[in-house]
């Protein structure tokens, strides 16, 4: 029997297993300590299996067979193809207290492309758990970045989220916006993105509301002269 652990994050749970999937054509693969999202809060040998395929878009497989399975109770990382479809339709609230804005500036110290900084698709970069949550470009390299706002989840209040290669590929692959809940907002990494011409949010909140796709984000300075003062918050997609 599984055991359940961890807190709750809003219902969602994942799957820590180990896995053995057996090719109808020769050879065989061997899992361990993968992790899943799964759409419901359990899950049997069967659809795990069914779910492994489908996430890494195995060809020609003859069986599966489940070793050791762990419900975890923690929010979805975003795992290819393994969400339930459903219609749903929320707004969350990411501005807290230290949210603040970094936008790049053009002649004459003017702020250009706010308008178009709302209803970005969103890429969600969960590094709960990690021992150094900081997006390297290994971390961004799953995921399609252009024309997104991406938003690395870190799990802390202050130090570095990003190191300078990862804005290197953020620039270099058309990114519009980049987002987290750490309040680092100086040092070698924001200038790498005001370099880059990359407006950089810190200081969010909420992220943990957040399903792991489906996300548009709005972000809306506030009127006045300080541009740092920002409301940010994600809408979700009808499905998800």
């Amino acid at each position: 029997m599984a055991m359940a652990t961890g807190t709750n994050n809003g219902g969602e749970w994942r799957v820590d297993f180990d896995a053995e999937v057996v090719f109808s054509n020769g050879g065989a693969l061997q899992v361990q300590g993968f992790r899943l999202d799964i759409p419901g809060e359990d899950i049997d040998d069967g659809e795990l299996g069914e779910l492994i395929v489908r996430h890494l878009g195995l060809l020609m497989v003859g069986s599966t067979k489940i070793t050791r399975r762990e419900l975890l109770q923690e929010p979805h990382k975003g795992s290819r193809n393994t969400a339930s479809a459903g219609p749903v339709r929320t707004t969350t609230d990411l501005t807290g207290p230290a949210t603040r804005a970094a936008w790049p500036t053009g002649p004459g110290g003017a702020v250009p492309g706010l308008a178009g900084l709302v209803n970005l698709p969103v890429v969600l970069v969960r590094l709960l758990g990690a021992g150094q949550p900081v997006a390297d470009r290994l971390a961004l390299a799953p995921f399609d970045l252009a024309g997104h706002a991406v938003l690395v989840q870190t799990g802390r209040a202050a130090g570095p989220y990003l190191t300078e290669d990862a804005v290197e590929l953020l620039a270099g692959q058309g990114a519009l916006l980049v987002a987290t809940d750490s309040r680092e907002g100086n040092g070698p990494v924001a200038a790498a993105l005001a370099a880059a011409c990359l407006p950089a949010l810190t200081g969010l909140t909420g992220l943990d509301a957040l399903p792991a796709t489906g996300v548009r984000l709005h972000a809306v300075p506030f009127p006045g002269q300080d541009t740092s003062l920002i409301r940010v918050y994600g809408v979700t997609d009808d499905h998800h």
